[in-house]
């Protein structure tokens, strides 16, 4: 028996092909929505050339983030600039139009009066920064996400992936389907623009720390790998067979912490005794931890660490992700098939009980749906 998607009978055009407009349509598809990509004929939406990409398989069909980001959605080649009666006609009828800021949204409204052309762009269409090009890495920067990670001396460490696209499709997505649902309820009419900015949306992960910089003028500085004022010790620690996670930041869990790695010596000592305090001691009681910590197994830390109530958790590396017991348990990974090649990827990472998410599915070839839309 199979259960409709919440969002079934929606129809929903991408003509950005962006991550971030991927993003944001691969959710309404998870859910049933009607979603068709508008490429370009000569090679597809970029994101088919975006890394990782599939082994054996031939360009444009070879990337495993597009495959990601475009299962269960329809592929139309079309030059839209030689043939914009034809984008029109694909509009016709549309609750949503995905766009990067190069498309007129009153035509979209000629051919589909309730439109929502949810417009993103790295940093707005209005604005200082809104004719720069961005990248993720400068997003994070700018909200002071990278300044403090990496070694004390050289340049920090930049985050890989498309982390911040994925979060902007996502700040899309609600946005957009609130307007969706205010046309459905009857709450809203007529067409609409919704401008999103990818750094705006990756703001939400600004610390602290940057925003009192910001206000106080006053400079922190990159403490090392592991150091983050004023907690300690909290990081990633490598194990005789794998990582470790570590937060152990009350006098508490430092007692049963130094028991577990069998350093009660340091358990007691007035200096250690709060996080910043022993964060002033990361030359003597880093090297101890670390040597500690190599000789264990992560598994049996954890559980022992669980039993002494230290927040330890494990640190899978990607190939051990699929494994972990309580991601089998979720359903956090699914399976999609393209091209003849099958792999996981994560599941949809909210839930719908009633009307659940798709689980998995194909990935079109470009201009796969031409006969199906254009002719």
């Amino acid at each position: 028996m199979t259960t409709e998607g919440a969002l079934a009978g929606l129809k929903v055009l991408d003509v950005a092909g962006t991550i971030a407009s991927g993003y944001c349509g691969k959710l309404f598809a998870d859910h049933g929505a009607e979603v068709i990509n508008v490429e370009p004929p000569s090679g597809g939406f970029e994101t088919r050339r975006e890394p990782p990409f599939i082994p054996g398989a031939d360009a444009p069909e070879s990337s495993a983030l597009h495959a990601y980001l475009s299962t269960n959605k329809a592929s139309v080649a079309l030059d839209v600039a030689a043939e914009p009666e034809q984008l029109l006609r694909l509009a016709r009828d549309s609750a949503v139009v995905l766009d990067d800021g190069r498309f007129d949204c009153t035509a979209f409204a000629c051919v589909s009066p309730d439109v929502v052309v949810s417009t993103i762009t790295w940093f707005g269409r209005h604005g200082p920064y809104a004719d720069f090009k961005g990248t993720g890495a400068v997003c994070w920067s700018l909200a002071g996400m990278v300044r403090n990670v990496g070694p004390e001396q050289g340049p920090p460490w930049v985050p890989t992936g498309c982390g911040a696209e994925i979060v902007g499709g996502l700040a899309a997505y609600i946005g957009t389907l609130g307007q969706v649902i205010a046309r459905r309820m009857g709450n809203a009419t007529g067409p609409a623009r919704l401008d999103t900015s990818v750094h705006e949306a990756n703001l939400c992960f600004t610390e602290v720390g940057g925003v009192g910089g910001y206000r106080s003028g006053r400079r922190g500085k990159r403490l090392g790998v592991n150091r983050f004022a004023p907690t300690y010790p909290l990081g990633v620690y490598a194990c005789a067979d794998g990582w470790l996670g570590v937060t152990a930041l009350t006098p508490r869990q430092w007692k049963s912490f130094c028991s577990l790695l069998a350093m009660d010596q340091y358990a007691d000592e007035p200096d250690y005794q709060t996080a910043i305090g022993r964060l002033m001691h990361y030359d003597t009681l880093e090297p101890i931890i670390r040597s500690r910590v190599r000789k264990r197994s992560a598994a049996e830390l954890v559980t022992r660490g669980q039993s002494l109530r230290i927040p330890l958790a494990p640190v899978p590396t990607m190939e051990e992700l699929f494994s972990v017991d309580q991601y089998v348990h979720r359903g956090a990974f699914k399976g999609i098939s393209c091209n003849g090649t099958d792999f996981q990827v994560p599941a949809t990472p909210f839930r719908l009980f009633l009307t659940p998410a798709l689980a998995g599915g194909t990935v079109a070839r470009l201009g796969e749906s031409n006969g199906e839309y254009l002719e």
